[in-house]
């Protein structure tokens, strides 16, 4: 009966994830998913991270490994995957992240249950670099059901909004999108514009549960890029490309360019608000 189930299929980019990436690969290997399948990308990494992944797959027929041997970056190495795939629903597992054992078997069944659905997430929690443990969810989509709205909540990015990045996505919505796109910016926030399009294919479904974990680590990705006023511009562009590919009606495609505009305008004043805060304190204590 297994094999009439569809098969979900765990992307997982690597790259100099030695220490930690062990945890990540037993945290998949303990699915209770009958049809599920890993593939790992590591993008020449330069420590032992691939050495350690193809150990592990070479106990665990589930696992396959792929090794880059030229590095292409997060959104590169996370098309490859997109490209060798092979399954009906999808994830991408972060090589930082842990997921609970009912973490897939649990998102399928919200998909197959609500055909309408793209992409079904769980609430989860987030490790702090000082250990701090946080609930980590996005509950602003709860009860939308309109695809514009659904749109326009993922633009003004609440409280939360990556979550549904970690979440079961089909394949068949992802293949329309394209996969992630670099910017004028180049990688930062990729995940945005990649889920503006997804909202606008399909629902989100949100399940209630902290079914995975994400720790921080001091050579986590998101740290390198950092948050600057030129890489806000660049991906906020990128989700106007991705509106106008989207074949939105006239109407649909103002109200979300609007939306962007206004989320990047209040995005650079809090910038102008602290660097003005910034020489302020330094003026008064003669800095």
């Amino acid at each position: 009966m297994a094999n009439a189930l569809p098969r979900a299929v765990a992307l997982v980019p690597t790259r100099n994830a030695e220490s930690f990436v062990d945890a990540t690969l037993r945290s998949l290997a303990a699915q209770t998913y009958p049809r599920f399948e890993v593939l790992v990308s590591d993008d020449a990494s330069t420590d032992a991270t691939a050495t350690i992944c193809e150990r592990f797959a070479a106990g665990d027929s589930r696992f396959r490994v792929l090794r880059q041997e030229h590095r292409l970056g997060w959104v590169g190495n996370t098309n490859a995957l997109l490209r060798a795939a092979d399954g009906e629903y999808q994830l991408f597992a972060c090589h930082d992240d842990l997921l609970a054992p009912t973490y897939v078997a649990c998102l399928v069944d919200e998909l197959e249950r609500d055909s309408g659905a793209v992409l079904a997430f769980s609430d989860g929690e987030i490790v702090q670099l000082d250990g701090r443990v946080e609930g980590w969810s996005f509950t602003e989509l709860d009860g939308i059901h309109h695809r514009l709205e659904r749109a326009v909540t993922i633009v003004r990015q609440p409280p939360g909004w990556a979550v549904p990045y970690h979440g079961l996505f089909r394949a068949s919505a992802a293949a329309r999108i394209g996969g992630l796109r670099r910017h004028r910016a180049g990688e930062f926030g990729a995940d945005w514009p990649w889920l503006l399009r997804m909202s606008l294919r399909g629902g989100f479904v949100r399940v209630a549960e902290r079914l995975f974990r994400k720790v921080c680590y001091p050579q986590g990705l998101a740290r390198s890029w950092g948050s600057s006023a030129w890489g806000r511009l660049g991906v906020t562009l990128a989700c106007v490309g991705e509106v106008h590919r989207a074949g939105l009606l006239p109407k649909e495609g103002i109200r979300l360019q609007a939306e962007l505009s206004r989320s990047c305008a209040r995005f650079l004043l809090s910038v102008i608000r602290r660097r003005c805060s910034r020489g302020a304190r330094r003026f008064l204590t003669g800095g």
